[in-house]
């Protein structure tokens, strides 16, 4: 797949632009996957290491994924003989993907110096991903550049469907 970011015909203006919101997507949807691990995680009690571990590696997992499918993507859409240079586009592009699950992980293991219980590390790490959504749905509420309601109306919603995905995920695994 050919992204816009790439094209020949995009300017320098509107490349910087979806090479962020490239990053921004790839960072929201590994944020959603390692609370749904996080959420997983909770209702099952694993051994603290195992869960750190889990939360990290399912980071690095989602972003060989999306390597792998932007890669396939690339060749078969691209010109002939540009593998390297799709391949970089594709690492930048989905690098946001392994970082919140990696952090999460950090973030359970490094607890651990506190000696807090393990669900109340997972509650914890799950409400900075809470968090971390809510600002973003705040940020697209005031980008949609609409009256004061309907940003607070955009960010309610947005963070109901963020949400919702994780509780569902988590249901589902």
């Amino acid at each position: 797949m050919t992204t816009s970011s790439d094209a020949p015909s995009a300017s320098p203006a509107q490349a910087s632009t979806d090479h962020r919101r490239d990053h921004l997507r790839a960072s929201v949807y590994g944020t959603v996957m390692a609370m749904s691990v996080l959420a997983y995680l909770g209702d099952h009690e694993p051994a603290p290491g195992v869960a750190a571990l889990t939360v990290a590696a399912t980071g690095v997992a989602i972003f060989l994924a999306e390597t792998y499918a932007g890669q396939l993507a690339h060749t078969l859409t691209g010109p002939p003989r540009s593998g390297r240079r799709h391949l970089t586009i594709v690492l930048r592009e989905s690098a946001g993907t392994a970082v919140p699950g990696v952090v999460a992980g950090v973030l359970l293991g490094g607890f651990t110096v506190f000696g807090l219980d393990l669900a109340l590390r997972i509650d914890i790490v799950l409400w900075v991903g809470v968090a971390a959504l809510g600002v973003l749905s705040v940020l697209c509420g005031r980008a949609a550049r609409r009256r004061p309601a309907l940003q607070v109306a955009w960010a309610l919603a947005s963070l109901a469907v963020g949400t919702s995905i994780v509780l569902l995920k988590a249901a589902l695994h």
